[in-house]
């Protein structure tokens, strides 16, 4: 079992365009009954093995630290969607997770008395990203973003997207909440800045930014006093450890 504590975030990433038949139908034995109902509703064969592989890893990847089964973890969701572990256990429920895909890729992150929230998307979406920042980024991340040329803005609007759905998955809104009501800054060094509104303390948020393959990018957002260290962020495919391509500004 590898021991978690709050300072440390563990992040696992899956290629799933590399998954044979075989090894998805492996990944469905987790899930639980509800979770292969909510997986039937997708319409394509592709979001359906997103589904059931980032289910299966998020289940893997808590029986890492807990000696548990994964098809035994049981989740429950508030009513703005979020998930938590169902348990008697306290140190259980004090866990913190939170699960992401895109067509491609899924990622999960776990820690622990420390909300988190991860995000992964791809670099190759839509073009007319500056529209959609226009309406949904705030000023100077808009204003930002126009002085970028066409591929450097698709890519920056990318990583920006999945830091903003991070951390608004950390605080437990998702895209419930106003993607403009918080900022990011992506300042030259390798360093990300962050401002919210007046009852957000920037200080008390770490985020990072990975880039898992040429064309995803996948941020990261906790909340804890302390620095912390994004450790054991691994490709599960191979092993290899992710280093991450940007952090927060200290």
């Amino acid at each position: 079992m590898i021991a978690l504590n709050s300072s440390n975030v563990y992040i696992w990433y899956r290629n799933t365009t590399l998954l044979d038949h075989d090894e998805v139908a492996s990944a469905d034995q987790h899930l639980s009954s509800e979770e292969r109902a909510r997986c039937d509703r997708f319409r394509f064969v592709a979001d359906r093995r997103d589904f059931t592989v980032g289910h299966d890893l998020l289940r893997r990847t808590l029986s890492r630290h807990i000696d548990k089964p994964p098809a035994d973890w049981r989740f429950s969701t508030d009513h703005y969607g979020k998930p938590s572990i169902e348990s008697d256990d306290p140190f259980v429920r004090r866990l913190s997770f939170s699960l992401s895909g895109t067509r491609g890729s899924v990622a999960c992150a776990i820690t622990s008395n420390a909300p988190v929230g991860i995000d992964v998307e791809r670099t190759d979406r839509s073009p007319h990203v500056q529209e959609i920042a226009d309406r949904y980024f705030s000023e100077n991340e808009a204003a930002w973003l126009r002085q970028c040329s066409d591929d450097l803005r698709r890519i920056r609007f990318v990583e920006l997207w999945t830091l903003k759905e991070a951390f608004l998955k950390a605080i437990g809104v998702g895209l419930s909440g106003l993607p403009n009501c918080v900022s990011f800054q992506l300042h030259e060094h390798a360093r990300i800045g962050f401002s919210g509104p007046s009852i957000i303390n920037p200080q008390e948020w770490c985020f990072a930014l990975f880039e898992p393959a040429s064309n995803v990018r996948l941020g990261i957002a906790i909340r804890s006093v302390v620095q912390n260290r994004f450790l054991m962020c691994r490709n599960e495919d191979d092993g290899c450890v992710l280093d991450p391509i940007r952090v927060s500004a200290e």
